[in-house]
C-alpha cells in the first residue's frame, strides 16, 4: 500500500469530508528541491490556514519561518525563542494567572529552536510523487470517524490505549509536534486560533498520526474489513459504513432477510 491508496481507502470507508494532509518538517534546506509545491501564499498566514488550503483545495504548500503569521506557532516550530513578555501575555486570555500563563507555552511540545527550515503540507497522495514520508498525517474528522481510525491505529501499533496532549491553545501546531516528538497518535479539540483561522468547525476533531504509522493503520482497516465484512464497529461490527445505529442489543429490534 502507498500513501495514495491509504488516502483513498480512508476517504471511501470513513466518508471523510476532507483529504488527509501530510506534514513534513524540513530540517535540511536541500530537501526543498524534491518537494512538489503547487501554490504559495500572497501574505503571511497561520499554520492552520495553510492546512485548511491543503485539505480543502488540494494545495501543496511550503511554509518558511518568515511567512508564519501566528505568534503562538512560531516558538512551537522553533522559529523564534520563547519570550515571557510576548508568550506569557498571550496566554493570560486563557489562564488569567501570569505565572501559569508563562508556564503554558514552556510546556508545549516544540521543535528545537532553529532546526526546522520549513514545513511542507500537501494532500497525502503528494508524498508518493515526492518519494518521501510525511512527518505527521493530519486529519480533520468527526468524533465518530476518529473513534474508528484510532481503533485501527491501536490494533496496528499493538496498543490497548492512548493518551492525548491538550494545551490552552496551539491545538494544531503543538498537536502536530507532539505526535512528531512522541511518535504517537494525538487528538485535540479546536483552539481559538484553529476555530477562527483553521476553520475547525465545532463538530470536528484534529487527529494526528505519525507519518510512517499511517499505512500500517490503514492496512489494519483493510484487514478488519476482510475479516468482518465492513468498516463499522457498531454492534457486531462489519456493516457497511456506518452500520445499523439503533439500540444495540435490544431484543425488540430484529430484522430478517426476505426470501425471494
Amino acid at each position: 500500500m502507498n500513501y495514495t491508496q491509504a488516502m483513498e481507502t480512508l476517504i471511501w470507508n470513513f466518508r471523510l469530508d476532507y483529504d488527509p494532509v501530510g506534514i513534513r518538517f524540513v530540517f535540511d534546506e536541500s530537501e526543498r528541491d524534491s518537494l512538489k509545491i503547487t501554490h504559495t501564499s500572497k501574505a503571511r498566514l497561520s499554520y492552520c490556514m495553510y492546512l485548511a488550503a491543503a485539505r480543502s483545495a488540494k494545495h501543496a504548500l511550503y511554509l518558511t519561518p518568515d511567512r508564519l503569521l501566528c505568534k503562538n506557532a512560531q516558538p512551537v516550530f522553533g522559529f523564534r525563542p520563547l519570550e515571557r513578555e510576548t508568550d506569557g501575555k498571550n496566554h493570560e486570555k486563557y489562564l488569567i494567572d501570569p505565572d501559569l500563563s508563562w508556564q503554558a507555552p514552556q510546556e508545549k511540545q516544540r521543535l528545537e529552536e532553529g532546526a526546522c527550515k520549513g514545513i511542507f503540507m500537501a494532500p497525502l497522495e503528494n508524498f508518493d510523487a515526492a518519494g518521501l514520508d510525511p512527518s505527521v498525517v493530519f486529519l480533520m474528522v468527526t468524533p465518530f470517524q476518529a473513534y474508528h481510525i484510532l481503533n485501527d491505529y491501536m490494533a496496528a501499533m499493538n496498543r490497548a490505549n492512548l493518551t492525548f496532549f491538550a494545551t490552552p491553545n496551539s491545538a494544531v501546531c503543538s498537536g502536530s509536534v507532539y505526535t512528531f516528538n512522541k511518535n504517537t497518535a494525538n487528538m485535540t479539540t479546536m483552539c481559538a486560533g484553529s476555530k477562527a483561522s483553521g476553520k475547525t468547525e465545532m463538530n470536528y476533531m484534529n487527529l494526528f498520526i505519525p507519518g510512517t504509522q499511517m499505512i500500517p493503520t490503514v492496512e489494519q482497516l483493510v484487514k478488519r474489513i476482510e475479516v468482518k465484512g465492513g468498516p463499522s464497529l457498531l454492534g457486531a461490527g462489519g456493516q457497511p459504513w456506518p452500520g445499523l445505529d439503533v439500540c444495540s442489543g435490544c431484543p425488540m429490534i430484529k430484522f430478517e432477510k426476505v426470501e425471494e
